[in-house]
């Protein structure tokens, strides 16, 4: 189970289970009409899509028809990669042919595996939903490049890996029965892959409309590190769990074909090298990859969001409260409304903002493995697709509050803005005897002493969400009883609340505090506390101490003086070392929340040294070993927390 949810982090769980039974039964999809796909499972097609679009009208929606598979059709691009794809496509269920018409078409560009990852259903979650085309879409799953049936070289989100994007979505305009409109749609990486090729295809392309689910604005910041603090348990999916993918899919991919399949498993096999053991040698020595560089930056969505806007991509993201990019996902949606207005991508959203319906977020209580619960994604598919490819008046683009939040508990809200126009910043204090006040200390308070452990209890949220939410029974069902007994953390909580408190945004906390080490490390949790005791992690945030430094320019302020959400460079030149025994200003994030305390209840706030085995700090743990930190409660050094509220606390 723990190599399962480490492999997870990267790799949706439900694909872990369809890349086991494709191995066990490497057939046609279970939708295929079953005459076809007995032939299509033996053969690899090769033919070449026709050169020029069809310009009829795309077919009217509807769910009846049924669905065959051409597999492993050959896609040669231009710098020579040769691609293979398999095409599911809507037939007469009376005849098991094609359907007559043209249909849009709907890319799944994915390096999980074109056969396990259409096997998973799930709405879409592998880039395929079959329902889409019961009613009247074309399917396309692409293997990324040096993954499953593709030739070529893996590597994270290069740019070659989004000009391959760009190439599949102009062959998909123009295959047989394709209306020459395109669209786009997955989970994860599945999902990240998409706004790539939104950004590569250029103005006026057939790509109209993206789906991406669970998509990262910053890979680095939303999954590798937290405040600089190096998260361990999710790289281990990347590392370990790419590098058997590719190794495993091309047996699947091109079962027809063992030379074929072994051979591309072997070149796949040889990009453990320049890939996974240089993020591990990195991780391990606090090499290049250690810190935000020019390799992350090439590979993070928010510099390719004005593109985006630019090509003229509609994009409907549904993103979670506990999901591994939970803080990237709002930000997509605020950098896209900005990129559209004209603004800088990186700021927030003006008060009075309008917002286009062009650019949708849908976040919810959801982990990375859940996303979309309890919602009909399918039915959202259809209206964002219908619109946007079929020209159908859906009504989905007639709201002027484009973002959608449904909060753990029920609640829910719309709105134009990131943050809400009616979340304000409220500044609470952290007091000696563990108070949370709106009142700041009017004299010298004792200062609160906490010491570095490296191995704090894993009963925590972050555990599972940085799982991909593989573990949230193990997690629910320890996590109170963790946090009543845990002696290695300070608390600091309000009163019980006299009225419901809406949390709705970024969280900025300031910690003043001095250590005896010349590096630190802080791990926030912030909590829901019940009348009984019990209490529910909201988010959470960390903290190297060495990595403290704050770009004013990009941070988000909150109240005077403090950062709502603070950013943080996060290079090696940016690095400094902690000053032995001198108070020294923490300005931490804390991921966004969105949910409602009930009165009576407590908000607190849990600060740590450690997040085991979320963070691990590698070749930081020298400097760090026999830390013995104090927080300070003065005027001259207070300690604080910024939040968004909705209402008065």
């Amino acid at each position: 189970m723990r190599n399962r949810s480490l492999i997870a982090a990267w790799m949706p769980a439900a694909l872990v289970a369809a890349l086991a039974a494709a191995v066990q039964a490497p057939a046609a999809n279970a939708t295929t009409n079953a005459a076809t796909a007995s032939t299509a499972a033996r053969t690899t097609a090769s033919t070449k899509a026709p050169d020029k679009a069809p310009s009829t009208r795309a077919q009217s929606t509807s769910s009846g028809y049924g669905i065959t598979v051409q597999r492993n059709l050959e896609l040669k691009l231009r710098d020579g990669r040769v691609l293979r794809a398999d095409v599911h496509m809507p037939t007469d269920p009376a005849t098991g042919r094609p359907a007559s018409g043209r249909f849009p078409v709907i890319v799944g560009f994915t390096p999980y595996g074109k056969t396990p990852s259409a096997a998973v259903g799930l709405s879409g979650f592998g880039g395929f939903n079959p329902d889409l085309v019961k009613h009247g879409y074309i399917g396309l799953m692409v293997d990324v490049p040096g993954t499953g049936g593709s030739t070529g070289k893996f590597d994270l989100f290069s740019p070659a890996e989004a000009k391959a994007g760009a190439e599949v979505v102009r062959w998909a305009a123009r295959l047989p029965h394709s209306s020459g409109k395109v669209g786009m749609l997955g989970l994860s990486y599945v999902a990240i892959d998409q706004l790539f090729a939104a950004a590569e295809v250029g103005p006026h392309s057939p790509l109209k409309a993206i789906f991406p689910m669970a998509a990262t604005i910053d890979p680095y910041r939303d999954l590798f590190t937290s405040g600089g603090a190096l998260n361990v348990e999710s790289p281990l999916g990347l590392v370990f769990g790419y590098g058997v993918t590719r190794v495993f899919t091309p047996f699947i991919e091109m079962a027809h074909d063992p030379a074929a399949a072994l051979r591309l498993a072997y070149q796949n096999l040889l990009q453990a090298g320049p890939f996974e053991l240089t993020f591990a040698r990195d991780m391990l020595t606090n090499g290049a990859r250690r810190y935000d560089n020019d390799y992350w930056k090439r590979r993070a969505p928010e510099r390719i969001l004005p593109k985006i806007v630019k090509n003229g991509v509609a994009v409907y993201l549904v993103g979670g409260l506990y999901d591994v990019f939970q803080s990237g996902e709002p930000l997509l949606y605020s950098g896209l409304q900005n990129a559209a207005a004209g603004r800088p991508v990186g700021a927030p959203m003006p008060k009075n903002a309008k917002a286009s319906a062009k650019y949708q977020l849908l976040y919810g209580p959801w982990t990375h493995t859940s996303m979309g619960k309890d919602v009909d994604m399918t039915k959202l598919q259809l209206q964002w697709f219908d619109h946007w490819l079929k020209g159908r008046d859906t009504g989905i683009t007639k709201t002027a509050t484009p973002l959608h939040v449904k909060e753990p508990g029920g609640g829910s809200y719309d709105s134009a803005a990131y943050p809400p126009a009616n979340a304000k910043p409220v500044h609470l204090s952290l007091r000696s005897g563990g108070r949370l006040t709106n009142e700041g200390p009017g004299a010298a308070e004792p200062a609160d002493k906490i010491s570095y452990n490296l191995l704090s209890n894993p009963c925590t949220r972050s555990t599972d969400q940085f799982a991909a939410g593989l573990l949230s029974q193990f997690v629910s069902a320890c996590t109170d009883a963790q946090h009543k007994n845990d002696k290695d953390t300070l608390t600091y909580a309000t009163a019980p609340l006299t009225r419901p408190m809406r949390l709705s945004g970024p969280i900025g906390v300031t910690l003043n505090a001095t250590s005896n080490r010349p590096e630190s490390q802080w791990s926030l949790t912030l909590e829901d506390v019940a009348p009984d005791g019990t209490s529910t992690d909201i988010s959470g945030g960390a903290q190297l101490g060495s990595l403290r430094a704050v770009d004013a320019k990009r941070s988000w302020k909150g109240t005077p003086g403090n950062w709502i959400m603070p950013y943080h460079p996060l290079t090696k030149a940016s690095g400094q070392k902690v000053p032995v025994g001198t108070p020294v200003r923490y300005d931490i994030q804390i991921r966004p929340a969105f949910t409602t305390l009930a009165a009576g209840h407590r908000l607190r706030l849990r600060v740590g040294t450690a997040d085991f085995p979320h963070l691990i700090p590698l070749a930081d743990l020298p400097q760090l070993l026999g830390g013995q930190y104090t927080v300070q409660h003065d005027p001259q050094r207070p300690s604080g927390i910024d939040l968004s509220v909705i209402g008065a606390p």
